[in-house]
């Protein structure tokens, strides 16, 4: 009776334990069938693609920038050295190419490791494990994360071949520095395509995606060293590599490259920002940090470099010299209430005239201090470098550089509440002077004179068709820069008449193309008929003359200029800003300096002490490989010697003259009638003549 009783008692827990077997079995089918509906399904898998960097070429094609959430390069798993690919297997998942998704081996092993230790520390995932939540997962250690992981791991494997799980993970994995993908890391760490890796090289690679921050080679080389050298290891013991090849990579010499924690890498802050915000407003945050497109630009690098290092260093100096406060050295942010900083500030942009193209641009002095771009956003008084406009009115409406103005003084409105008064720099006079002379010496009064008598609503009228677009209104003091407009306005209206009377429009973009090389779009030079091109070139003619003869001499006699250029200084009351605006046949510059406060930089600052070196220096640097020509003179022009002093064809006995640029049928005709002994006898008969009515006056009285 008792061994009945104990049989039944055994069935029935038996029976009991089969129930709860069963029960356990069907609740874990149940999570399992649950989670697996929030796992990803095989379709999406397979259409999964990780965030791409967007990159930004210059000019000649070279990478300059990229825009990230994660920088990556994908690449071909045909592409990856196969001792890179070993070394990934060898530390991450020796059995890869044998599983199915799952180690279970390996998955046993970090459980009891991880129960012995009561807390997840060991482990146990295996490439495509690893892949799946990059993927799709966190990396927080949930168990039902790590459910998801495995189910995602075995989708995976179905859907993939191993070469194409390997290329995904490899691609995907982030190896600190916002690097990620073995493509990029590579050429972050060693400054060298993945094609030309090493086997030491490659180990060390394979060491930092286990932790970046603990294995970084630039945070700790020796960490990473010793990790490198235990993947070496793994891979002699697994047979990827002979001894042989063991012992040469121990040996091997490693460069690191990358760019150290704490340094950010930055060329052309400002024109980035151009870019970047052109690129949102047109295609969106998506396709400019994830899209992986490539942004073709007009920006040379090479000018770029030069503008940055020649632009802070000129300043760096003026400070010094001229005991200028605050200093740039001095300014500390504040990241709390940050405050605009107050030293000294520059700004330069470069053209090339004949396309619009922006070839380098310097918004400011430092980015991380200031993102306010002074060559499109600030509005500045040009002050003289306005003149040239005047000059150019003048000379389309049918006068010659030879031609006479008064350098004297002149008060407007005299007596009434808005008199005007102006004055020249050094507060002297010349009387009467070429147009040539005038505007060489940037003399204020002989300016103003002019545009009286061309009229201020003829200038402000050319100046627009020239291309500036600020407000310019029609009065006397517009012929000495009375108007604010940023240095790209002026730097575009000087480029109407350097390019002989065709307005351009600046561009920076080039092209955009997305990740598949559809081009999104594409910009061309935009270039409009506007004025004769025999009127701007006599203008580019006089502008010369502020290099041999005017206030441009100084980039000749102290910075060694030997070069073809015209040009315009530019100073303005209470020596605030200084301006200089010169170019080339092919580049044009302008170069701006002053205080974002309008205070005045020093007692004495002008464009020819501030502005002009660093023009002087920067095109120097840029043109220095490249020949000198000079200016396309157009058909339709013709020289002549003349007098300075009588406008008429010079002979031996003139004492000042210069070759005059004329509209053919425009050139004088006769010779001076002031100078030589024709000219002596009238000059002796004039002089005899005034005398006598002197005296007879006297006499009279």
């Amino acid at each position: 009776m008792g061994k009945i009783l104990e049989r039944k008692d055994f069935l029935r827990a038996t029976l009991y334990g089969v129930y709860i077997y069963a029960g356990i079995l069907l609740i874990t089918v149940i999570t399992l069938f649950i989670i697996s509906k929030t796992v990803p399904s095989a379709y999406i898998i397979e259409r999964y693609k990780p965030p791409l960097a967007t990159v930004v070429y210059d000019r000649n094609g070279k990478p300059i920038h990229t825009f990230f959430l994660e920088r990556r390069i994908p690449v071909s798993y045909f592409q990856i050295p196969k001792h890179l690919i070993n070394a990934f297997i060898a530390v991450e998942d020796k059995r890869f190419m044998r599983h199915y998704g799952l180690d279970f081996k390996r998955l046993v092993k970090a459980i009891i490791i991880d129960i012995y230790l009561g807390r997840p520390a060991q482990g146990g995932s295996t490439i495509t494990q690893q892949l799946a939540r990059n993927m799709f997962l966190t990396p927080q250690k949930l168990l039902t994360r790590k459910i998801k992981e495995m189910i995602l791991a075995v989708r995976i494997e179905r859907t993939f071949s191993k070469e194409e799980i390997l290329e995904k993970y490899l691609n995907l994995i982030y190896f600190g520095h916002g690097v990620y993908g073995v493509e990029a890391a590579s050429r972050f760490y060693f400054g060298k395509d993945i094609g030309d890796l090493n086997l030491a090289e490659s180990a060390l690679l394979a060491a930092i995606p286990r932790s970046p921050s603990l294995y970084s080679p630039l945070r700790n080389f020796e960490r990473a060293k010793r990790r490198q050298r235990v993947i070496l290891k793994l891979m002699l013991k697994n047979g990827f590599i002979t001894k042989e090849e063991y012992e040469d990579a121990l040996n091997t010499e490693i460069t690191i490259v990358g760019k150290r924690e704490g340094t950010k890498e930055e060329i052309a802050p400002y024109f980035m920002d151009m870019v970047r915000r052109y690129i949102l407003s047109r295609y969106g945050e998506d396709f400019l940090f994830k899209g992986g497109g490539k942004i073709y630009t007009t920006l040379d690098l090479d000018y770029q470099m030069a503008a940055d290092s020649i632009l802070k260093l000129e300043l760096d100096k003026f400070e010094k010299i001229h005991h200028l406060e605050p200093k740039k050295e001095e300014y500390v942010r504040d990241s709390v209430n940050p405050q605009p900083p107050q030293y000294l500030q520059g700004a330069l942009v470069t053209l090339d005239p004949n396309t619009g193209e922006i070839l380098a641009l310097v918004g400011g002095r430092d980015h991380n201090d200031s993102e306010f771009n002074r060559v499109i956003q600030a509005e500045r008084q040009p002050g003289s470098a306005f003149k040239p406009f005047v000059y150019f009115t003048a000379i389309d409406n049918g006068y010659y550089p030879c031609d006479k103005v008064e350098d004297l003084p002149i008060i407007l409105n005299e007596g009434q509440e808005n008199e005007w008064k102006p004055e020249n720099y050094d507060k002297k006079y010349l009387g009467e002077i070429t147009l040539r002379k005038a505007l060489a010496l940037s003399r204020n009064l002989a300016t103003v004179h002019l545009i009286l008598e061309i009229g201020p609503g003829a200038v402000a009228s050319y100046a627009r068709r020239a291309g500036i677009t600020s407000y310019l209104p029609p009065y006397p003091s517009l012929a000495l820069g009375a108007v604010t407009l940023s240095p790209i306005e002026l730097a575009t209206g000087f480029s109407t008449i350097a390019n002989y009377g065709y307005r351009i429009r600046p561009y920076f973009i080039k092209k955009v193309v997305d990740k598949n090389g559809v081009v999104l779009e594409s910009h061309k030079p935009l270039r409009v008929h506007v004025f004769d091109s025999l009127s701007t070139y006599i203008v580019t003619n006089m502008l010369e003359s502020t290099f041999t003869e005017g206030t441009a001499r100084g980039a000749i006699l102290h910075y060694g200029w030997n070069r073809v250029a015209a040009g315009k200084t530019g100073t303005t009351n209470e020596h605030r800003d200084s301006w200089f605006i010169g170019y080339t046949p092919g580049l044009l510059t302008c170069v701006w300096v002053g205080y974002d406060s309008l205070r005045t930089i020093y007692e004495g600052a002008s464009g020819a002490s501030m502005a002009l070196p660093i023009w002087t220096l920067y095109m120097k640097k840029i043109l220095d490989e490249l020949p000198d020509t000079e200016f396309v003179v157009p058909q339709g022009i013709v020289f002549a010697e003349v007098c300075d002093q009588s406008g008429l064809l010079a002979t031996q006995y003139c004492p000042l003259t210069h070759i005059e640029p004329f509209r053919e049928g425009d050139e004088p005709q006769e010779f001076c009638n002031i100078h030589g002994p024709k000219g002596r006898i009238q000059k002796l008969l004039k002089e005899f003549q005034k005398q006598e009515l002197e005296f007879q006056r006297s006499v009279w009285k």
